[in-house]
């Protein structure tokens, strides 16, 4: 019994210090472009593509920028729902999978255009 109680406990202590991403901060919502690298394996640009929209989160990661306006052919695709940190330093993207992101600059504005810095990439909000 002492067992059940402790892990019930447990678990709603973990819920309890994750807060829903946009919630925390609504200028992380929208569809975000990291900026290009050179690939050798493909010799071409790639990026990587973070996308908040309501309880949804998707990361897909070296994107060709061959498809006109959007991003294609990336090589993997998680989908999830994104959470933070009570820190504030750690996106959770919760799936089957999870996957973390270290923040280490919140969405930002310069000149009109939204920034951010995930996992020390600078991202782009398109």
């Amino acid at each position: 019994m002492k067992k059940i109680l402790f892990l019930t406990t447990a678990v709603l202590f973990l819920l309890a210090c994750n807060k829903p991403l946009l919630k925390y901060n609504a200028d992380f919502e929208g569809t975000w472009y990291s900026e290009a690298k050179y690939n050798s394996a493909f010799e071409e640009f790639v990026s990587d593509e973070l996308t908040f929209s309501g309880t949804t989160g998707t990361y897909q990661v070296d994107c060709r920028d061959t498809c006109g306006v959007n991003l294609c052919t990336c090589t993997a695709k998680l989908s999830g729902t994104p959470e933070i940190n009570q820190q504030r330093t750690i996106i959770r993207l919760n799936s089957q999978t999870p996957r973390t992101f270290n923040v280490t600059a919140e969405p930002y504005e310069v000149g009109g255009e939204w920034y951010m810095e995930i996992d020390g990439k600078k991202y782009h909000k398109q």
